[in-house]
């Protein structure tokens, strides 16, 4: 917690309130903060870490078990907050500091420090019982080649079906593509977020010699959190990147513009797109998911209340069902009633942890959750 920035963060913040929520003259009040919206207490805002950062830091505040929950059970590190924060506070990098003091002490709550003991062990954070479901789909790809997808645990493990429709995209347009297989670690994204740094920067080391050894210059993925974490985080840990990281969304959307994929078949749905924090706020990828949407034949796409930069969480962010269970459903439930508000049908969105989040709240709701690569592979008409 000795960091210059992050100290300068802690005195940054003028307390203005934004973080909680805005007032849109058009639409009246317009929530920011996921876990403020469903429990309504100042602790839960980026207003409330920042306070009790600097408590931490003028050692007027020690950290016990109860806080160090508090801490994890909180914040989504969705980055709404920090997007229209006029004080611009990088309120990621202050939680992730108090994180790694709370790592640092022991205090990591038991259901995280299970899956970091397990993500340094399997390079996943899913059990290798369902290996073989991943590798029914990826063991054809060669392990060598220009381009490469990089599948992710949430895709290679829980839904390889949505790695089989991905593949399937890439063999229209690219013919093979390299994938990693045994190599391929979980992007390290869940340990980043619990502020074990070591274990980060070992795991981000592994994956970028990986795919050095691949002779990969683009790598893919289907995930945004593994997106994001490649193309910005590794940057910081890793000093040579000789490869450039792509969403599956941005390729589909060149694809379209290159007229190298065509939809042959009616998809007569009407849908509104989910932003994922890590594809939108954290890297600005709001405009191709909706062209690709826009381009499907039959597709009737409405906005809801909270888009782009202004989305709301899904509820799964730094792993909160893991933690906070029933806070994360709360807050899905928010953004599925957002959807029906709007007149959707069904859901769209481009990440695998964002589909599992949601899907609770939406099966009650009678709204179907999309998955868009698998959407995209339907509407071409590829068995």
């Amino acid at each position: 917690m000795k960091s210059e920035k992050y100290v300068k963060e802690l005195f940054l913040c003028n307390r203005c309130g934004y973080c909680r929520r805005l007032i849109n003259p058009n639409t009246g009040t317009f929530g920011i903060c996921p876990t403020y919206e469903v429990k309504g207490f100042e602790s839960y805002t980026a207003r409330g870490t920042i306070n009790i950062a600097r408590a931490i830091f003028e050692r007027r505040l020690s950290i016990d078990k109860r806080l160090a929950d508090h801490i994890f059970s909180k914040c989504l590190m969705c980055k709404n907050c920090q997007i229209h924060c006029p004080s611009q506070v990088d309120i990621t990098l202050v939680t992730r500091t108090i994180r790694s003091h709370i790592f640092a002490t022991g205090l990591l709550p038991e259901p995280l420090k299970e899956r970091d003991a397990f993500i340094e062990l399997k390079h996943s954070v899913f059990d290798k019982i369902l290996q073989s479901r991943a590798e029914t789909t990826c063991i054809m790809l060669p392990n060598k080649g220009n381009i490469l997808y990089f599948v992710g645990c949430y895709d290679k493990y829980v839904y390889p079906y949505h790695a089989a429709a991905t593949i399937k995209i890439f063999k229209k347009a690219f013919g093979d593509v390299a994938y990693l297989h045994d190599n391929e670690w979980c992007c390290g994204l869940p340990i980043l977020n619990d502020g074990n740094y070591d274990l980060a920067e070992k795991i981000a080391r592994h994956n970028v010699n990986a795919i050095k050894a691949s002779g990969a210059k683009l790598v893919i993925t289907s995930c945004p959190g593994c997106y994001s974490t490649l193309k910005s985080e590794y940057p910081k840990i890793v000093e040579d990147i000789p490869f450039e990281v792509k969403h599956i969304s941005e390729i589909i959307a060149e694809l379209i513009d290159e007229n190298k994929i065509s939809f042959k078949l009616k998809i007569n749905e009407k849908v509104t797109y989910h932003d994922p924090c890590h594809l939108g706020r954290y890297e600005g990828v709001y405009e191709e998911p909706r062209k690709i949407l826009y381009a499907i034949k039959g597709i009737e796409f409405v906005e809801m209340l909270r888009n782009k930069q202004n989305a709301f969480c899904c509820g799964g962010g730094t792993d909160l069902p893991l933690i906070n269970p029933k806070l994360s459903l709360s807050i899905a439930k928010l953004r599925v009633n957002e959807a029906r508000e709007a007149g959707a049908e069904a859901i769209v969105t481009s990440c695998p942890q964002c589909i599992k989040t949601l899907s609770p709240a939406a099966k009650r709701s009678q709204i179907k959750i999309f998955n868009l690569p698998t959407l995209v592979v339907n509407a071409m008409g590829i068995r």
